[in-house]
Formats: C-alpha cells, sequence, structure tokens
C-alpha cells in the first residue's frame, strides 16, 4: 500500500538513495557526483514549512524468526524549493519530484505530484515550475498529465556526460490561489 506524507529527518537515507539512483542514470538531473546522507539530511533540514518535501513510502512486511516486523520503503520523493529570493516570486516555488527504479511506470509519481500540487495549493503558491531534461519523455508526461504546460527551452542548458543538453520549462498555475 503506497502512502504519501511529509519527510522526516530518518528519511534523508532513502531519499539519497534515489537520488543517487536518479544520478547514476543521467536521465533527470546535471548531477553527476553522488550524495551522501549527510549532505541528505542537511538539503532535508533546509527545507522548512514552506517549502515541503514529500516522500511515497510503502509499508514491507518483513518476516523474522517468525516474528512479523513492519518497515516503509521509500519509493520516490518530491519537494518544493525557493524559486528565486525576491519577495514578489514568494508565491512561486520550484518542484523536484524522483521515483525508485522498480517502482516508475506504477503511478508512484502521479500520486507523488498530486499530493505535492494539493500542498502547495494549501501553502498558498500561486504556481509551480521546474525544468526537464528535454529527452526524459516520461517525466515531461508525468508533468502534462498533471496539468503542467511546457512554457520554453532553454538551449543547451547544461552538460551530461561530455554533451550539451536542453532543459524544458514547465509551470503549472494553481487556480485558487491567483
Amino acid at each position: 500500500m503506497l502512502r504519501i506524507r511529509k519527510a522526516i529527518a530518518s528519511d534523508a537515507m532513502g531519499i539519497c538513495e534515489i537520488y543517487n539512483q536518479a544520478i547514476d542514470e543521467r536521465m533527470v538531473t546535471l548531477e553527476t557526483e553522488p550524495k551522501t546522507e549527510l549532505e541528505r539530511r542537511k538539503w532535508l533540514d533546509e527545507h522548512d514549512l514552506k517549502h515541503p518535501v514529500l516522500v511515497a513510502v510503502r509499508d514491507q512486511h518483513v518476516s523474522k524468526i517468525g516474528l512479523g516486523g513492519k518497515d516503509e520503503e521509500i519509493v520516490g520523493w518530491a519537494s518544493i524549493s525557493i524559486y528565486r529570493t525576491k519577495s514578489w516570486y514568494l508565491g512561486v516555488g520550484e518542484f523536484s519530484i524522483y521515483v525508485k527504479q522498480g517502482s516508475r511506470s506504477t503511478g508512484v509519481g502521479k500520486q507523488l505530484m498530486t499530493a505535492l500540487i494539493d500542498e502547495a495549493k494549501r501553502l498558498g503558491y500561486w504556481k509551480i515550475l521546474g525544468r526537464i531534461l528535454a529527452f526524459n519523455v516520461a517525466s515531461r508526461n508525468l508533468c502534462r498529465s498533471c496539468g503542467f504546460r511546457e512554457v520554453g527551452m532553454y538551449e543547451k542548458h547544461g552538460k551530461l556526460n561530455g554533451k550539451w543538453v536542453d532543459m524544458v520549462i514547465v509551470e503549472k498555475l494553481i487556480h485558487e490561489n491567483l
């Protein structure tokens, strides 16, 4: 069973593992150096109530010597970060979303993005936006299915594996807060 909840400090390792998978795959981020649990814990600490991190967790039932135990597996995470520090941008947030290998194409991303949009609405954001590697069709499709629109392209925005890559800019207006 999948649950979406706010991240807590002990989620740092699970978040780190998923982010490092994405770094290795070279499909979602321009980041190339793996992160440590300590770095992700610091990153998590920097997110405040206005800039939430959500995790998608599955309950794992483990049997140990005949005893039933319960544990959670983090299968995805999403966040809202500061878009710009200028006061007139306080209602605009930048999102990130990552789903663990083996849990992709199962609806985790859609549920996580829907929960993040609901959280953004509750927090008073009027827009959330992000950048997606142009060749990442799955992420572009996810955003489109959640009501985002593609509003532009940053050409040659960075290098990945020594090659220039373009980034698609996506945004979603939250009409209830306009």
